[in-house]
């Protein structure tokens, strides 16, 4: 998406913009999260909104699904790659 568009309004502390979801496991378990990923049905995205950048998971069954997913969010998100593990970082929450 333009950064010369109107400012999409990003929820201050979920993956939202402008009242889409645009993580597919957010609040997911770990472990949930790793058994789709060992299936190659988790994919990364990337998105700009407002000049920051963002990051995403879509659960799909391939790359083109995942891409047209991606599209149908309608936020500009690129699918970047296949999630090969999830792992939380000191310090970071839950």
């Amino acid at each position: 998406m333009s950064d010369r568009l109107a400012p999409v309004h990003i929820h201050p502390t979920r993956p939202i913009a402008d009242g889409i979801l645009f993580d597919d496991l957010d609040g997911a378990p770990l472990d949930v999260v790793n058994r789709l990923a060992a299936r190659q049905m988790v994919f990364v995205t990337y998105v700009r909104l407002n000049r920051r950048p963002y990051g995403g998971r879509i659960v799909a069954r391939s790359e083109a699904e995942a891409e047209q997913i991606a599209f149908g969010r309608g936020l500009g998100e690129t699918v970047v790659g296949t999630l090969v593990l999830a792992v939380y970082l000191k310090g970071q929450s839950r």
